[in-house]
């Protein structure tokens, strides 16, 4: 237990290309998760790897491990985000057990024994260990002591909490260690050949100074070129494979957004200046803010120089009875009045130890020794703290160690059934501190403004009729904008302002909801009320030609221009002797560019125009060249030859496209087997 509280304050964080632990932080009813699955699915599967289903039983189990790996930690944050990030662990677990293990095995890779030794115990630790915040020095650096006590205390803890962390992470190393074996194998696999490498030196270090003309294709529609269906379709065909789309909806909406009415904010201020003249009194301040307040007691003591975007708060800084005014931000009615005032220092250099509830003590024995001679070989460094560690980790009970005089003190935490003793080595130079105590009245609609705002929503569905088309007729009646997104598809969060517009979502993919359909009020959040309309269903697969009809046809009118350019200018630079008269001919200007490398993977130029200069002969007027944003006219001033790009030079980029290799390995793994994620079926 010890040490799984050393995790906590150190803020370990488990960085790897696998799993990252700080996802490892929600812990979710499983009755509420089996009644959403039954509403949400009918085939209870999340989603597809290798040819194997995932089951929604299956993916829980994973979820679930994951959950009992946060509470060792004393983890739980509820928030949208975090139960995304847990649900996103899980599934990169089920990824590697489906998908990357036996790909890995199949390559004839394998971590052995001593190699798991080596990086768990032994001289090469691996980076997933030393990165771990509670195996680091009071310096940030990994400390192999911290490494070998956590081992040691496996078998002292009868819980079995600390060993069921310690196989994660050896897990998490096993993997790691494979990922980057794979990485190296594609490295490896980069070869370049002899002609390879020569060619790259010669192109990279041959450079070009040029003189050129441009005439730029512009956006506008050139109605005198056609392009026929059949050229579409021939374009189309020609690239099918690279055609494929996920499911996909385009709807519009309206959104009405709950807000406070005037009478909302009057009974609220009505409410608050009752309980004002109560607050500037209340002799136990705590007690009155658990009570009475909308916001939870701060606890954080303030230096006057933290207060200066908070004037209410400054102006009483240096007063212990007065109460600021009363003022509103946020949709909220405030007030403030000081609470406690420390001498306090800013942070203190602490050391710990940890006894059971029963030995307490043992626990005081401690505390005299540690009076009477100072710090001994029993407590364990934990750094130093501030008030930010205590607030980020849960451990507001050690706040005192920044005020007391003591040198040891004991502390009883509930949270971890324990006595702490605290050793305080150094502390910075005190100064005055102030706690609040703030009385806050949030302004919310009442029921009968969110009544209000639903029959408003209500009546918009209902005119509609059930026909998407009347859509635009009635929110223009009702002075609404109706908001269109296109290609939505199932795995979207965010729908304008909205940033969890799940249960909108979740209509549009229903089985039931029809192209045409109209939705009636889908409320989110209890804040934004919705009426919806479908206007285009796309599955998923191969796309429908109609639907990029239109930027086939733009793509294809840009190339027919260019060509119908490239003929024109070259007729009217016939008999240009110079860049200049070519110039005047086409009715534009010479620019210059020099140093342009066709090797070079940094071109601002167009890449057409720049595989022509690569070819051209030094003094000659070449051109017309069809890029893809203009035509060019040009001529090479001089070309120079070097030997900058070097040999090195020329295996660097080589190992950069094995990196590049081994970045798309899982992107290249999820195609290969066919992965498919509905996970956004049921969350």
């Amino acid at each position: 237990m010890a040490v799984l509280e050393k995790i906590r304050v150190k803020f370990g964080v488990l960085i790897t290309i696998l799993v990252a632990l700080a996802l490892l932080s929600f812990i979710l009813d499983p009755s509420t998760l089996r009644n959403f699955v039954q509403m949400a699915s009918n085939d209870n599967k999340v989603g597809e790897m290798a040819g194997k289903s995932i089951t929604y039983k299956d993916f829980y189990e994973e979820y679930d491990h994951f959950s009992k790996l946060a509470e060792m930690t004393g983890q739980r944050v509820n928030d949208e985000e975090a139960q995304k990030g847990l649900r996103d662990a899980a599934w990169q677990e089920m990824f590697d057990e489906n998908v990357f293990l036996p790909r890995a095995a199949k390559a004839g890779l394998f971590v052995s024994n001593q190699e798991m030794y080596d990086l768990t115990q032994g001289a090469s630790i691996s980076p997933v260990l030393a990165q771990q915040g509670m195996f680091a020095d009071q310096n940030g650096n990994f400390n192999r002591a911290a490494l070998a006590q956590f081992v040691q205390n496996i078998d002292a803890d009868e819980t079995g909490n600390t060993g069921a962390y310690w196989n994660f992470l050896e897990s998490t190393v096993y993997k790691s260690q494979l990922y980057n074996k794979y990485a190296s194998l594609l490295q490896a696999s980069c070869l370049q050949t002899n002609a390879e490498k020569e060619l790259a030196m010669k192109w990279n270090n041959v450079t070009s100074d040029v003189d050129f003309v441009m005439v730029p294709v512009g956006f506008e529609t050139d109605t005198t070129i056609a392009v026929s269906k059949e050229e579409i379709n021939a374009y189309f065909n020609a690239r099918k494979d690279m055609m494929t789309q996920p499911a996909n909806r385009d709807i519009r909406y309206v959104m009405l957004e709950v807000e406070p009415s005037k009478e909302d904010y009057d009974e609220t201020r009505v409410k608050f200046n009752e309980l004002y003249d109560e607050f500037t009194t209340a002799e136990n301040l705590k007690n009155f803010v658990a009570l009475n307040s909308d916001a939870k007691l701060d606890t954080y003591y303030y230096k006057e120089s933290q207060l200066n975007n908070n004037p209410e708060f400054k102006a009483i800084f240096n007063s212990n009875d007065a109460t600021s005014a009363m003022h509103e931000e946020e949709n909220s009615f405030q007030a403030a009045r000081v609470l406690d005032r420390r001498q306090m220092a800013d942070s203190a250099h602490v050391y710990y130890a940890m006894f059971p509830l029963d030995q307490e003590a043992t626990a005081d024995s401690l505390v005299n020794v540690l009076r009477r001679s100072g710090l001994t070989s029993d407590m364990t460094e934990l750094g130093w703290f501030t008030q930010e560690a205590a607030a980020a980790s849960g451990l507001n009970d050690f706040v005192p160690v920044l005020w007391s005089a003591d040198k040891a003190m004991k502390v009883k935490m509930t949270t971890a059934q324990a006595w702490f003793v605290l050793y305080t080595a150094e502390r910075t130079r005190p100064s005055t501190k102030v706690q609040f105590a703030t009385l806050v009245k949030n302004v919310l609609p009442s029921e009968s403004t969110y009544r209000d705002y639903l029959m408003r929503a209500t009546e918009i569905s209902d005119k509609t009729g059930g026909d998407a088309r009347k859509l635009a007729e009635v929110a223009e009646e009702e002075k609404l904008t109706v908001v269109p997104v296109t290609h939505l598809t199932e795995d979207t969060r965010r729908v304008g302002a909205c940033e969890n517009a799940r249960e909108l979502v979740r209509w549009v993919f229903d089985k039931k909801t029809k192209r045409g359909s109209v939705s009636d009020v889908i409320i989110v959040d209890n804040k934004y009320y919705f009426v919806a309309a479908v206007d285009r269903i796309r599955k998923e697969g191969k796309m429908d030609v109609r639907d990029i009809a239109s930027d086939i046809r733009g793509i294809l009118a840009t190339e027919k221009k260019l060509e119908a350019m490239k003929a024109d200018a070259a007729s009217k630079i016939q008999g240009c002797k110079t860049m200049e008269e070519v110039a005047e001919a086409l009715g534009t200007t010479v620019s210059h560019n020099d140093g342009v490398s066709f090797g070079s993977q940094f071109q601002q130029l167009d890449n057409k125009f720049v595989g022509a200069i690569a070819n051209a002969e030094e003094g000659k007027i070449c051109g017309p060249v069809a890029g893809d944003i203009g035509v060019y006219v040009f001529q090479v001033a001089k070309k120079n030859e070097g030997s900058f790009f070097t040999e090195a030079d020329a295996k660097s980029a080589v190992a950069q496209k094995g990196s590049y290799a081994a970045n798309i390995l899982q992107s290249v793994l999820v195609d290969e087997a066919d992965v498919k994620d509905y996970r956004a079926r049921f969350f």
